[in-house]
Protein backbone atom coordinates (compact mmCIF):
# COMPACT_ATOMS: atom_id res chain seq x y z
CA UNK A 1 0.00 0.00 0.00
CA UNK A 2 1.65 3.09 -0.93
CA UNK A 3 2.24 6.05 1.57
CA UNK A 4 -0.07 9.10 1.85
CA UNK A 5 2.38 12.09 2.06
CA UNK A 6 1.22 14.46 0.11
CA UNK A 7 -0.99 16.17 2.64
CA UNK A 8 0.15 18.08 5.47
CA UNK A 9 -0.14 15.99 8.69
CA UNK A 10 0.42 16.60 11.94
CA UNK A 11 -0.82 13.60 14.01
CA UNK A 12 1.44 11.62 12.37
CA UNK A 13 2.66 9.27 15.54
CA UNK A 14 6.72 9.02 15.72
CA UNK A 15 7.82 5.37 15.59
CA UNK A 16 10.25 6.14 17.92
CA UNK A 17 11.33 8.78 20.74
CA UNK A 18 14.19 11.07 19.50
CA UNK A 19 14.48 12.07 22.65
CA UNK A 20 15.31 8.88 24.25
CA UNK A 21 17.68 7.94 21.38
CA UNK A 22 20.04 10.92 20.18
CA UNK A 23 21.83 13.46 22.59
CA UNK A 24 21.26 16.79 23.08
CA UNK A 25 23.04 18.78 19.62
CA UNK A 26 25.78 20.80 20.82
CA UNK A 27 25.36 24.41 19.90
CA UNK A 28 28.52 24.54 17.39
CA UNK A 29 27.02 21.19 15.14
CA UNK A 30 24.45 23.93 13.68
CA UNK A 31 27.58 25.14 11.73
CA UNK A 32 28.49 23.75 8.49
CA UNK A 33 31.95 23.25 9.42
CA UNK A 34 34.23 24.96 12.21
CA UNK A 35 35.12 28.26 10.37
CA UNK A 36 31.79 28.71 8.49
CA UNK A 37 29.44 31.36 9.30
CA UNK A 38 26.44 29.32 7.42
CA UNK A 39 23.92 27.81 9.44
CA UNK A 40 22.34 24.34 8.28
CA UNK A 41 18.91 24.72 8.68
CA UNK A 42 18.52 20.93 9.39
CA UNK A 43 20.80 20.95 12.24
CA UNK A 44 19.55 24.41 13.68
CA UNK A 45 15.77 22.74 14.07
CA UNK A 46 16.67 20.11 15.45
CA UNK A 47 18.89 22.08 18.04
CA UNK A 48 15.90 23.91 18.80
CA UNK A 49 12.90 21.28 19.18
CA UNK A 50 14.89 18.47 19.48
CA UNK A 51 12.65 16.26 17.02
CA UNK A 52 13.01 15.85 13.16
CA UNK A 53 10.97 17.98 10.81
CA UNK A 54 8.45 17.94 7.85
CA UNK A 55 10.12 19.78 5.34
CA UNK A 56 8.71 21.85 1.97
CA UNK A 57 11.13 23.37 -0.49
CA UNK A 58 9.51 26.35 -2.54
CA UNK A 59 11.67 27.63 -5.52
CA UNK A 60 12.25 30.30 -7.24
CA UNK A 61 10.26 32.76 -4.55
CA UNK A 62 11.18 37.01 -4.20
CA UNK A 63 13.03 36.18 -1.23
CA UNK A 64 13.64 39.79 -0.28
CA UNK A 65 9.68 40.82 -0.41
CA UNK A 66 8.32 37.37 1.22
CA UNK A 67 10.51 38.50 4.54
CA UNK A 68 9.14 41.58 4.46
CA UNK A 69 5.58 40.53 4.10
CA UNK A 70 6.45 37.78 6.85
CA UNK A 71 8.01 40.24 9.01
CA UNK A 72 4.55 42.52 8.89
CA UNK A 73 1.84 40.02 8.41
CA UNK A 74 3.27 37.77 11.31
CA UNK A 75 5.03 40.15 13.76
CA UNK A 76 3.13 38.82 16.44
CA UNK A 77 3.95 35.07 15.50
CA UNK A 78 7.80 35.40 15.22
CA UNK A 79 9.26 33.99 18.16
CA UNK A 80 12.77 34.56 17.12
CA UNK A 81 15.01 35.54 13.64
CA UNK A 82 18.88 35.38 12.98
CA UNK A 83 20.46 36.54 9.62
CA UNK A 84 23.42 36.66 7.61
CA UNK A 85 24.58 39.65 5.66
CA UNK A 86 27.59 39.81 3.21
CA UNK A 87 29.13 42.46 0.67
CA UNK A 88 28.97 41.60 -2.23
CA UNK A 89 29.79 42.65 -5.77
CA UNK A 90 29.17 46.81 -6.48
CA UNK A 91 27.00 46.61 -3.03
CA UNK A 92 27.76 49.85 -0.96
CA UNK A 93 26.66 47.57 2.18
CA UNK A 94 26.27 44.17 3.44
CA UNK A 95 22.54 42.24 1.83
CA UNK A 96 20.59 39.63 3.74
CA UNK A 97 22.01 36.49 1.97
CA UNK A 98 20.12 33.83 4.25
CA UNK A 99 17.91 34.61 6.78
CA UNK A 100 15.89 32.21 9.42
CA UNK A 101 12.77 32.38 11.16
CA UNK A 102 10.83 31.18 13.88
CA UNK A 103 7.01 31.25 14.08
CA UNK A 104 3.87 28.84 15.45
CA UNK A 105 4.62 26.35 17.77
CA UNK A 106 7.28 24.99 15.63
CA UNK A 107 7.67 26.05 12.31
CA UNK A 108 11.55 27.53 11.02
CA UNK A 109 11.40 29.85 7.59
CA UNK A 110 14.61 29.46 6.15
CA UNK A 111 14.87 32.45 3.50
CA UNK A 112 18.25 31.61 1.09
CA UNK A 113 18.09 35.01 -0.84
CA UNK A 114 20.87 33.86 -3.20
CA UNK A 115 19.26 30.80 -4.98
CA UNK A 116 15.66 32.41 -4.13
CA UNK A 117 14.28 29.43 -2.46
CA UNK A 118 12.62 29.10 0.75
CA UNK A 119 12.57 25.90 3.49
CA UNK A 120 9.11 25.34 5.59
CA UNK A 121 10.47 23.28 8.68
CA UNK A 122 7.39 22.01 10.72
CA UNK A 123 6.30 19.30 13.04
CA UNK A 124 3.30 20.14 15.34
CA UNK A 125 2.03 22.68 14.00
CA UNK A 126 -1.81 22.86 12.47
CA UNK A 127 -1.93 21.95 8.82
CA UNK A 128 -4.13 24.76 8.28
CA UNK A 129 -1.48 26.95 9.10
CA UNK A 130 0.75 25.28 7.19
CA UNK A 131 -1.38 25.35 3.95
CA UNK A 132 -2.02 28.79 4.60
CA UNK A 133 1.46 30.12 4.84
CA UNK A 134 2.56 27.84 1.98
CA UNK A 135 -0.13 29.39 -0.39
CA UNK A 136 1.24 32.90 1.04
CA UNK A 137 4.63 32.25 0.68
CA UNK A 138 3.48 30.95 -3.55
CA UNK A 139 2.18 34.59 -4.00
CA UNK A 140 5.51 35.50 -4.26
CA UNK A 141 7.05 33.42 -6.83
CA UNK A 142 8.90 35.39 -9.59
CA UNK A 143 7.63 35.50 -13.25
CA UNK A 144 10.21 34.69 -15.50
CA UNK A 145 10.09 37.77 -17.99
CA UNK A 146 9.09 37.53 -21.26
CA UNK A 147 12.01 37.91 -24.39
CA UNK A 148 14.16 37.59 -21.74
CA UNK A 149 16.94 35.16 -22.30
CA UNK A 150 18.53 33.45 -19.10
CA UNK A 151 20.75 30.74 -18.10
CA UNK A 152 20.84 28.15 -15.32
CA UNK A 153 24.50 29.25 -13.84
CA UNK A 154 26.01 26.26 -11.56
CA UNK A 155 26.97 27.50 -7.95
CA UNK A 156 28.74 26.41 -4.68
CA UNK A 157 26.04 27.06 -1.80
CA UNK A 158 27.34 25.11 1.95
CA UNK A 159 24.15 22.90 0.85
CA UNK A 160 25.76 21.57 -2.46
CA UNK A 161 25.58 22.59 -6.10
CA UNK A 162 22.84 24.64 -7.13
CA UNK A 163 21.70 26.52 -10.05
CA UNK A 164 20.79 30.16 -9.88
CA UNK A 165 19.06 31.97 -12.69
CA UNK A 166 20.66 34.59 -14.65
CA UNK A 167 19.40 36.68 -17.10
CA UNK A 168 22.02 37.36 -20.62
CA UNK A 169 21.66 39.49 -23.28
CA UNK A 170 19.72 38.59 -26.33
CA UNK A 171 22.27 39.10 -29.25
CA UNK A 172 21.81 40.69 -32.54
CA UNK A 173 23.63 38.27 -34.01
CA UNK A 174 23.53 36.70 -38.04
CA UNK A 175 25.15 33.48 -38.24
CA UNK A 176 25.94 34.36 -42.12
CA UNK A 177 27.36 37.78 -41.63
CA UNK A 178 29.75 36.82 -38.54
CA UNK A 179 31.26 33.94 -39.47
CA UNK A 180 33.09 31.99 -42.49
CA UNK A 181 30.63 30.04 -45.00
CA UNK A 182 31.91 26.83 -43.89
CA UNK A 183 29.83 27.20 -40.81
CA UNK A 184 26.72 28.00 -41.93
CA UNK A 185 25.86 23.77 -42.46
CA UNK A 186 27.60 22.80 -39.35
CA UNK A 187 25.42 25.39 -37.46
CA UNK A 188 22.57 24.03 -38.82
CA UNK A 189 22.91 20.54 -37.85
CA UNK A 190 24.32 22.01 -34.14
CA UNK A 191 20.95 23.87 -34.34
CA UNK A 192 18.97 21.01 -35.82
CA UNK A 193 19.85 18.40 -32.76
CA UNK A 194 19.80 20.97 -29.72
CA UNK A 195 16.25 21.63 -30.91
CA UNK A 196 15.07 17.71 -30.62
CA UNK A 197 13.48 16.78 -27.09
CA UNK A 198 15.36 14.43 -25.30
CA UNK A 199 18.42 14.49 -27.42
CA UNK A 200 21.55 13.20 -26.33
CA UNK A 201 25.32 14.44 -28.02
CA UNK A 202 27.97 16.47 -27.61
CA UNK A 203 29.12 19.57 -29.49
CA UNK A 204 32.61 20.68 -29.49
CA UNK A 205 33.19 24.30 -30.54
CA UNK A 206 37.12 25.62 -30.54
CA UNK A 207 39.00 27.94 -31.97
CA UNK A 208 41.36 31.47 -31.20
CA UNK A 209 40.19 33.34 -28.05
CA UNK A 210 38.03 36.31 -29.83
CA UNK A 211 36.48 34.38 -32.78
CA UNK A 212 32.89 33.94 -31.83
CA UNK A 213 32.64 30.67 -29.82
CA UNK A 214 30.78 32.39 -26.66
CA UNK A 215 28.96 34.77 -28.83
CA UNK A 216 27.76 31.97 -31.01
CA UNK A 217 26.91 29.74 -27.37
CA UNK A 218 25.17 33.18 -26.09
CA UNK A 219 22.64 33.19 -29.36
CA UNK A 220 22.23 29.04 -28.61
CA UNK A 221 21.15 29.99 -24.95
CA UNK A 222 18.46 32.86 -26.63
CA UNK A 223 16.89 31.38 -29.18
CA UNK A 224 16.36 27.53 -28.17
CA UNK A 225 13.67 26.27 -26.37
CA UNK A 226 15.63 24.46 -23.81
CA UNK A 227 17.06 25.17 -20.31
CA UNK A 228 21.01 26.30 -20.47
CA UNK A 229 23.27 24.70 -17.79
CA UNK A 230 26.06 26.42 -17.40
CA UNK A 231 29.16 25.75 -15.47
CA UNK A 232 31.98 28.55 -15.09
CA UNK A 233 35.71 27.83 -15.67
CA UNK A 234 36.24 28.56 -11.96
CA UNK A 235 34.04 24.98 -11.20
CA UNK A 236 35.90 22.70 -13.44
CA UNK A 237 36.44 20.40 -11.21
CA UNK A 238 33.19 20.11 -10.51
CA UNK A 239 32.58 17.81 -13.24
CA UNK A 240 33.43 14.66 -11.04
CA UNK A 241 31.46 16.36 -8.05
CA UNK A 242 28.32 13.18 -7.51
CA UNK A 243 26.18 16.33 -6.68
CA UNK A 244 26.86 17.35 -9.82
CA UNK A 245 24.70 14.49 -10.78
CA UNK A 246 21.45 15.29 -8.79
CA UNK A 247 21.52 18.82 -9.87
CA UNK A 248 20.88 17.21 -13.83
CA UNK A 249 18.39 14.69 -12.40
CA UNK A 250 16.65 18.21 -11.46
CA UNK A 251 16.96 19.42 -14.77
CA UNK A 252 16.13 16.98 -17.78
CA UNK A 253 16.16 17.56 -21.32
CA UNK A 254 18.57 20.41 -20.90
CA UNK A 255 22.09 21.57 -22.66
CA UNK A 256 25.02 21.89 -20.62
CA UNK A 257 27.50 24.27 -21.19
CA UNK A 258 31.23 23.98 -20.54
CA UNK A 259 32.87 27.18 -21.54
CA UNK A 260 36.82 26.57 -21.32
CA UNK A 261 36.71 23.28 -20.85
CA UNK A 262 40.76 22.69 -22.31
CA UNK A 263 40.96 20.94 -18.86
CA UNK A 264 38.23 18.89 -18.49
CA UNK A 265 38.64 17.89 -22.50
CA UNK A 266 41.85 16.76 -23.01
CA UNK A 267 43.11 13.31 -23.02
CA UNK A 268 42.59 11.01 -20.35
CA UNK A 269 45.06 8.77 -21.06
CA UNK A 270 44.78 5.49 -18.52
CA UNK A 271 43.29 7.69 -15.81
CA UNK A 272 39.71 6.10 -14.74
CA UNK A 273 38.02 8.43 -13.07
CA UNK A 274 38.56 11.49 -15.33
CA UNK A 275 36.36 14.72 -16.11
CA UNK A 276 36.20 12.79 -19.62
CA UNK A 277 34.44 9.65 -17.74
CA UNK A 278 31.87 12.15 -16.23
CA UNK A 279 31.15 13.80 -19.45
CA UNK A 280 31.07 10.42 -21.69
CA UNK A 281 28.48 8.89 -18.30
CA UNK A 282 26.19 12.14 -18.96
CA UNK A 283 25.85 12.20 -23.11
CA UNK A 284 25.28 8.59 -23.26
CA UNK A 285 26.11 6.28 -20.39
CA UNK A 286 23.72 4.92 -18.96
CA UNK A 287 22.93 8.16 -16.88
CA UNK A 288 21.83 9.66 -20.07
CA UNK A 289 18.56 7.41 -20.13
CA UNK A 290 17.65 9.29 -17.24
CA UNK A 291 19.00 12.37 -18.11
CA UNK A 292 18.65 13.34 -21.58
CA UNK A 293 20.99 16.33 -21.53
CA UNK A 294 23.19 17.30 -24.31
CA UNK A 295 26.45 19.20 -23.93
CA UNK A 296 28.48 21.75 -25.70
CA UNK A 297 32.27 22.33 -24.52
CA UNK A 298 34.30 25.07 -25.58
CA UNK A 299 38.22 25.43 -25.66
CA UNK A 300 41.21 27.41 -27.45
CA UNK A 301 43.49 24.08 -27.46
CA UNK A 302 43.83 22.09 -30.32
CA UNK A 303 41.23 19.66 -31.13
CA UNK A 304 44.15 16.72 -31.17
CA UNK A 305 44.68 17.35 -27.82
CA UNK A 306 41.48 16.25 -27.14
CA UNK A 307 40.52 12.83 -26.20
CA UNK A 308 39.02 11.51 -29.28
CA UNK A 309 36.47 9.17 -27.40
CA UNK A 310 34.26 12.38 -27.52
CA UNK A 311 34.63 12.26 -31.06
CA UNK A 312 32.67 9.03 -31.90
CA UNK A 313 30.08 8.64 -34.12
CA UNK A 314 26.87 8.40 -32.72
CA UNK A 315 28.31 10.75 -30.16
CA UNK A 316 29.52 13.73 -31.72
CA UNK A 317 26.54 15.93 -32.73
CA UNK A 318 29.24 18.35 -34.22
CA UNK A 319 32.64 20.20 -33.82
CA UNK A 320 34.28 23.07 -35.50
CA UNK A 321 37.08 25.24 -35.53
CA UNK A 322 36.48 29.23 -35.26
CA UNK A 323 38.98 31.04 -37.30
CA UNK A 324 39.05 34.75 -38.43
CA UNK A 325 36.99 35.73 -40.58
CA UNK A 326 38.51 35.98 -44.28
CA UNK A 327 38.84 39.31 -45.72
CA UNK A 328 36.09 39.45 -48.05
CA UNK A 329 33.76 38.12 -44.81
CA UNK A 330 35.39 40.80 -42.44
CA UNK A 331 35.01 43.58 -45.02
CA UNK A 332 31.42 43.30 -45.20
CA UNK A 333 30.70 42.79 -41.50
CA UNK A 334 33.01 46.13 -41.25
CA UNK A 335 30.78 47.77 -43.51
CA UNK A 336 27.79 46.93 -41.82
CA UNK A 337 28.61 48.13 -38.56
CA UNK A 338 29.30 51.76 -39.93
CA UNK A 339 33.96 51.30 -39.55
CA UNK A 340 34.04 51.39 -43.68
CA UNK A 341 38.09 50.94 -42.83
CA UNK A 342 40.05 48.54 -45.48
CA UNK A 343 40.45 45.07 -44.69
CA UNK A 344 43.63 43.34 -45.56
CA UNK A 345 44.17 40.87 -43.63
CA UNK A 346 41.69 37.52 -42.13
CA UNK A 347 40.69 39.28 -38.20
CA UNK A 348 38.81 37.67 -35.69
CA UNK A 349 35.35 38.77 -34.57
CA UNK A 350 36.51 40.58 -31.46
CA UNK A 351 38.82 42.91 -33.60
CA UNK A 352 35.93 43.72 -36.01
CA UNK A 353 33.65 44.85 -33.49
CA UNK A 354 35.87 46.72 -31.57
CA UNK A 355 38.08 49.03 -34.77
CA UNK A 356 36.25 52.00 -33.70
CA UNK A 357 38.78 52.47 -30.50
CA UNK A 358 41.60 53.38 -29.52
CA UNK A 359 44.57 50.95 -28.55
CA UNK A 360 44.88 52.00 -25.13
CA UNK A 361 40.86 52.03 -24.92
CA UNK A 362 40.36 48.79 -25.44
CA UNK A 363 41.29 47.61 -21.66
CA UNK A 364 38.43 49.35 -20.03
CA UNK A 365 35.83 50.06 -23.00
CA UNK A 366 35.38 46.57 -24.55
CA UNK A 367 31.92 45.78 -26.09
CA UNK A 368 30.93 42.50 -24.34
CA UNK A 369 30.79 39.81 -27.13
CA UNK A 370 30.58 36.52 -24.80
CA UNK A 371 29.59 35.78 -21.23
CA UNK A 372 30.51 39.15 -19.88
CA UNK A 373 27.78 40.14 -18.19
CA UNK A 374 28.82 40.57 -14.21
CA UNK A 375 27.16 37.63 -12.02
CA UNK A 376 26.86 37.22 -8.31
CA UNK A 377 26.88 33.75 -7.22
CA UNK A 378 25.54 35.21 -3.20
CA UNK A 379 28.62 33.57 -1.68
CA UNK A 380 30.58 34.88 1.33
Amino acid sequence: MEAKHNSINSSEKPLFNIKQTTEKMSISDVYYDTFSSHLNPFYLYTAHFNYIPNFVEEIYINCEKLSNFIAKEYKLEIKESYYSKHYFRRSKEPKTSTLYSFLFDDVMLYFDMCLDRVFVLFKKTYPSKIESLLGKIRTFKKRKKKNKPSISLLVNTPNGINTKSMEITKPKLNIEDNYNDDFVDVHRTIYKKLSQKNGKGIVLLHGKPGTGKTSYIRYLAATLKKEIIFLPPTMAGEITNPYLVSTLINNPNSIFVIEDAENIVIDRGHEGQSPVSAILNISDGLLSDCLNIQIICSFNTDISKIDSALMRKGRLIGKYEFKELDIPKAQLLSNKLGFNKEINQPMTLTSIYHLGEKEFEQKNNIKSIGFQKEYNTCLA
